[in-house]
């Protein structure tokens, strides 16, 4: 279409030239000049002509005064090039204090300022001089236009030194500008870790396996690390539950463990029991069962609960030892010493042996307590020799 249209102008152009000439030629005007007392006459063909050759003429002495200005210009810009080149050089050949020394020189006649300011804030930091970067860097900023790049190449030079919590807040601003810097992602994630901004890392990883920072292997280790961090760093129930309520069921699976766990430490007795109760139900978990006798919570509830799973599994030893631990707690000792025995037969431990010099101990039976007891001090595979030799 634009082919069509620039051949239609083309034509027309000289068709119009074509009828102009000829009256150009038959009445091509005069033009009258009283000069000095002399009269000069042309056509207004030649003094259009002249006329073009005398603005022609200016810009070329115009251009031809400007020339050594430009050259001298052109050569202050090369050399300064140069010290930029070199500083970059030995910037990274580790020569710090020579690296600051030529990027600043090159600053003089440097069509890009900022650059060599950000490059010197570097340098400066290398020798652990965090003030003067920092000027380096102020220095930048009023050089350039945009100062994204020095906001950016601070933010970076803070997390570096370790003051990534000066950080955040710089590059949180920047992100609600520029949402998608892929930059300004990949730093927010270092320094949330840093800080251990769990909440805020959680938030950012999506977004940095979004942009290509990071792979989707790394994104799912990154999320595993994250929950199990806000699990550890929880101090109260609600916090737990709120951690556990923000996973779905498929995660919810995976950090069962930890939110028994944590939960436990914590005080979220209830929830955890509901969680454990109801996952029972649909995959028997042994480690659950030892959650549940750690609970400090509703013991005949428990002592009930527990009491189902032991006529199901019958020869489970968490099953045994649960069952062991609840009637110890409600001081049925007879029945937990039927128990605990089962286990010792199954597999002898210091843990069961110890549990059954307290029963014996509660029993009034001190010869049985000791042998036990004594069973408990010495490692698993020599328990069983140490009672035998007892009785």
């Amino acid at each position: 279409m634009m082919k069509t249209i620039k051949m239609v102008l083309l034509v027309l152009l000289l068709l119009a030239v074509a009828w102009i000439t000829p009256q150009v030629i038959r009445n091509p005007g005069m033009i009258q000049l009283e000069l000095l007392g002399y009269q000069i006459q042309m056509t207004a063909v030649a003094a259009g002509i002249l006329l073009l050759l005398l603005v022609l003429g200016m810009a070329l002495l115009y251009g031809l005064l400007k020339t050594p200005g430009k050259a001298i210009k052109h050569l202050s810009a090369n050399h300064s090039r140069k010290q930029f080149a070199r500083g970059l050089l030995a910037l990274s050949e580790g020569k710090w204090a020579q690296a600051e020394k030529l990027l600043l020189a090159s600053v003089k006649k440097s069509p890009t300022p900022e650059l060599s300011y950000m490059a010197a804030a570097r340098a400066a930091v290398a020798q652990n001089d965090l003030a003067r970067a920092e000027e380096h860097l102020d220095q930048a900023e009023a050089v350039i236009d945009n100062p994204l790049t020095v906001d950016l190449t601070r933010c970076e030079i803070w997390i570096k030194s370790g003051q990534a919590e000066r950080a955040m807040p710089l590059l949180q601003t920047i992100l609600k500008s520029y949402p998608n810097n892929p930059r300004a992602v990949h730093l927010l994630t270092q320094a949330s870790q840093m800080t251990e901004d769990w909440q805020l890392l959680a938030d950012t990883i999506p977004k940095a396996e979004k942009l290509a920072l990071i792979s989707h292997q790394q994104s799912n280790q990154l999320k595993k690390e994250v929950t199990m961090a806000r699990f550890e760093a929880s101090q109260t129930a609600e916090e737990v539950e709120a951690i556990w309520s923000d996973l779905n069921k498929k995660q919810q699976a995976k950090y069962s463990h930890a939110f028994c766990e944590h939960g436990i430490r914590v005080g979220a007795y209830q929830a955890v029991t509901s969680h454990i109760e109801k996952a029972q139900k649909y995959h028997f978990d042994e480690q659950l069962v030892r959650y549940w006798s750690q609970l400090p919570y509703n013991l005949n509830h428990r002592l009930k609960v527990a009491e189902k799973w032991l006529v199901q599994h019958p020869k489970k030893t968490s099953v045994l030892l649960c069952n062991a631990q609840l009637h110890m707690a409600k001081k049925q000792w007879d029945k937990a010493e039927s128990l605990l025995l089962e286990v010792l037969k199954q597999e002898p431990s210091q843990e069961v042996n110890q549990w059954l010099g307290l029963v014996y101990q509660e029993q009034n039976q001190p010869d049985k307590a000791l042998s036990h007891f004594k069973a408990s001090a010495v490692p698993n595979n020599q328990a069983i020799a140490v009672i035998e030799e007892e009785n």
